[in-house]
């Protein structure tokens, strides 16, 4: 029996080199690879001829903890792939031999592994060589030795050792290397000789650990109970998403760099690297001379002999780039000098630099890779209607009126449905807008459609829906509508008909209807009304929802009026919102002209409303304005006098601001069209005593916020006058002075101080 455990980096040309060079001339009979060890009844899956890099994505939604994800990549110069494919290729027993992914990724441990060890050795190591950061101490210690180099192994070695030593781990950790002893041990007793691949940090807990246990039968990795709880599918990564810089913090940084180090070693890697930098930064119009190329070239041959390199490094050769190329000071340590994210405010030249050696695209997967129908399905209806997602975005303009975009749309708004980020809604053209301004646009759906890091992972996740997108669609919409309330069916049906889900819409209006008699919420039933006459008014984009939709609208009216009859007394502002919203619904209604809907007794019903007392003044504002937006234009001098009459009676402390607000949130013309009403506010506030008016301004400010520039500076022209103001100076009225805010907030608070001295009797 020979055991071996050979510590990693994960993502190492070097590890992977040792890795080969072992299992070729010592021909293991088993190869224990750390990796999630529930993957192992499909482990062929990874022999398949896949192009790199791909990853190992696992999930788990279980009820009793959060949503977790968990990437694990795979390169062509991985050590676990290296593994993977010599042993298969030796005919050895594979297995991963971790926890799962999604086993312990759920799981919040209670103690967290310090490492302090491991960064008192990288720092005391960085020191005596001279080296920024870990990542070039890497380079420095191992990438720098030819693969065949005998003193390789031995370094590694002792590097694990002095890393890890006895410290102790975290909760998580001891579970994880407990779970790889026992395979350790399993595999020692039934085999001769054994292989082990396992991250650096765990080879001497490893080393001690497994001997002490006694495993003849091979361990049972947990299974998730379905796939809804959790599961992991092979999905296709991209270089970016590898990148240490990117984020990914067990990664090495510039992995196209070190995949050409794999394929062509190092020598010939520096060269390569050299020319790519530079083709890069010159298609980037930054101007690379042939004489900076010589002295870029020269100056990384010069630090690399002075490192000790037998070629350039990377860090070689992006040092020498910034001290030839770079002309001007830099305000913090280049970016590959730490572990940090590379982000905008590094220099432009320094991130092309490192992006260039990141590499662009990405792997894909073998054709009979096993994946959820789901994926298939979706792949086979993108076919059908000649969309291809590719790793840029697509931008996609549909028109449901053509034959060719109607189940495009349909297909979009599905993934949209089941939360694939790659298919992205920008914007919907107002209808009624377009179609004055530009017809041809007036049906205009424009999508981003993208392949992007989420594609898959998000597909195999709805997967748990259904095994067709519309199957999946459905049901994932029938779960987000569960609650039942107005609002939520409201768009779920309005989902529905935009995903060509009509039969799921039928029962979504018939649930909204059945709903209805328990509704209190007006403010809900308002924006369900709003979003399904939007969806009438449209036409839905070629398609015309109104028999199917016009029943549930007039009970949604008759349910509203009901519950305004029985809204009395002042109330919070989501009430004089929902008050406000309630009598655009009505508004909205009576524009569609719906057959059962009576106009008549609606109209009559807001007039009542306005007259009312008792009724909240914003509600009384708005039922006026939806009785004057219902009069024959002009505006009957009858209904003119009692809008006049009603704005006058509003106490202007109190009241007059909410019954702007909803006066003109309903007819908002009256304010430009009617120099009476202006008088008529400006009689009104110049009656109010300073603390009156400061009581009353965020209402009165609130009435008005809503204007457009063209229809305020209307409304200064009629106030200008009633000021004093020359027409020249009218713009005074529009522009708020510098510092208004900060002093209206003053004079408030001295108010407030000022009544408490009176009270206290300080003041007079």
């Amino acid at each position: 029996m020979a055991v071996t455990i050979l510590g990693i980096r994960h993502h190492s040309p070097a590890c992977a080199h040792r890795v080969r060079h072992h299992i070729r001339t010592h021909q293991p009979q088993a190869v224990l690879i750390e990796g999630p060890a529930d993957f192992n009844p499909r482990i062929q899956e990874l022999l398949l001829q896949h192009e790199l890099p791909i990853a190992l994505y696992s999930y788990a939604n279980e009820a009793e903890h959060s949503a977790q994800q968990c990437w694990y990549p795979l390169l062509d110069y991985s050590p676990e792939w290296v593994a993977l494919q010599e042993g298969a290729a030796a005919k050895a027993e594979l297995r991963f031999i971790d926890l799962p992914h999604w086993r312990y990724r759920t799981r919040k441990p209670e103690r967290r592994p310090q490492r302090d060890r491991y960064a008192e050795v990288v720092q005391a190591l960085c020191r005596r060589t001279g080296c920024d950061g870990d990542d070039a101490l890497w380079d420095h210690l191992f990438e720098a030795l030819p693969p065949d180099d005998p003193a390789l192994a031995q370094r590694l070695d002792t590097y694990f050792q002095e890393l890890r030593d006895d410290e102790e781990a975290g909760d998580e950790d001891e579970q994880r290397e407990a779970c790889m002893a026992r395979w350790i041990a399993w595999a020692a007793a039934r085999f001769e000789r054994v292989l082990v691949v396992c991250g650096g940090w765990h080879l001497p807990a490893l080393q001690r650990a497994w001997p002490q246990i006694q495993q003849t039968e091979e361990p049972i990795s947990p299974q998730p109970a379905n796939e809804r709880e959790a599961g992991c599918y092979l999905v296709p990564y991209e270089f970016r998403q590898v990148d240490a810089l990117g984020g990914y913090a067990a990664g090495m940084p510039s992995p196209f760099f070190y995949q050409q180090q794999w394929r062509q070693g190092g020598a010939a890697t520096a060269r390569w690297a050299l020319r790519r930098l530079v083709d890069r930064l010159r298609a980037r119009q930054q101007i690379v001379s042939t004489a900076d190329l010589i002295a870029f070239e020269q100056q990384a041959l010069g630090l690399a002999r002075l490192r000790g390199h037998a070629w350039p490094l990377r860090v070689d050769l992006l040092d020498a780039l910034q001290s030839t190329l770079l002309k001007e000071a830099l305000d913090e340590p280049a970016p590959w000098s730490g572990r940090g994210r590379l982000s905008p405010r590094h220099h432009p030249l320094l991130r092309e630099a490192l992006l260039a050696l990141t590499g662009e695209g990405g792997g894909r997967l073998h054709a009979s890779t096993p994946l959820p129908p789901l994926v298939h399905d979706a792949r086979e209806r993108l076919q059908a209607c000649a969309l291809e997602p590719r790793r840029e975005a697509q931008h996609l303009v549909l028109d449901r009126r053509r034959p060719e975009d109607l189940p495009r749309a349909r297909l979009l708004w599905q993934l949209r449905l089941l939360g694939v980020g790659g298919a992205r809604l920008k914007e919907m053209k107002a209808p009624r807008a377009a179609r004055a301004l530009a017809p041809a646009l007036a049906f205009e759906e424009h999508w981003l459609l993208q392949q992007d890091e989420r594609w898959f992972p998000d597909l195999i996740e709805a997967a748990v829906h259904g095994a067709t997108l519309q199957a999946a669609a459905q049901q994932a919409l029938l779960l987000r509508a569960a609650d039942g309330n107005p609002a939520a069916l409201a768009e779920a049906l309005r989902q529905a008909l935009r995903a060509g889900l009509h039969g799921l819409g039928q029962e979504f209006a018939q649930r909204l209807q059945a709903s209805l008699a328990q509704a209190q919420d007006h403010g809900e039933l308002a924006q369900a009304c709003i979003a399904l006459a939007e969806l009438v008014q449209a036409g839905f984009w070629g398609e015309d929802p109104r028999p199917l939709l016009e029943a549930t609208l007039v009970a949604l009216a008759e349910r509203l009026l009901w519950r305004l009859e029985g809204r009395d007394g002042a109330g919070s502002a989501a009430l004089i919102e929902a008050d406000v919203r309630s009598l655009r619904a009505l508004q909205a209604l009576l524009r569609l002209d719906l057959p059962g809907l009576d106009a008549g007794f609606l109209t009559h019903t807001a007039e009542r409303l306005a007259r009312s007392a008792s009724k909240p003044p914003a509600l009384r504002g708005a039922a006026l304005g939806l009785c004057v937006s219902q009069a024959e234009q002009p505006t009957p001098p009858a209904l003119r006098a009692e809008v006049l009459a009603l704005t006058r009676a509003m106490p202007p402390r109190e009241a007059l601001g909410d019954f702007l607000y909803g006066l003109f949130a309903c007819a908002r013309a009256l304010a430009t069209e009617d120099e009476a009403i202006v008088r008529a506010v400006h009689a009104a506030l110049e009656g109010l005593g300073h603390e009156d008016f400061l009581v009353a301004l965020p209402a009165l400010r609130a009435a008005f916020a809503g204007f457009p520039p063209r229809e305020r500076g209307a409304i200064a022209d009629l106030v200008a006058p009633l000021l004093g103001l020359p027409p020249a100076q009218r713009q005074q009225l529009l522009k708020l002075r510098q510092g208004t805010q900060a002093l209206l907030d003053a004079k408030r608070i001295e108010a407030q101080a000022l009544a408490w001295a009176r009270e206290h009797g300080v003041l007079p």
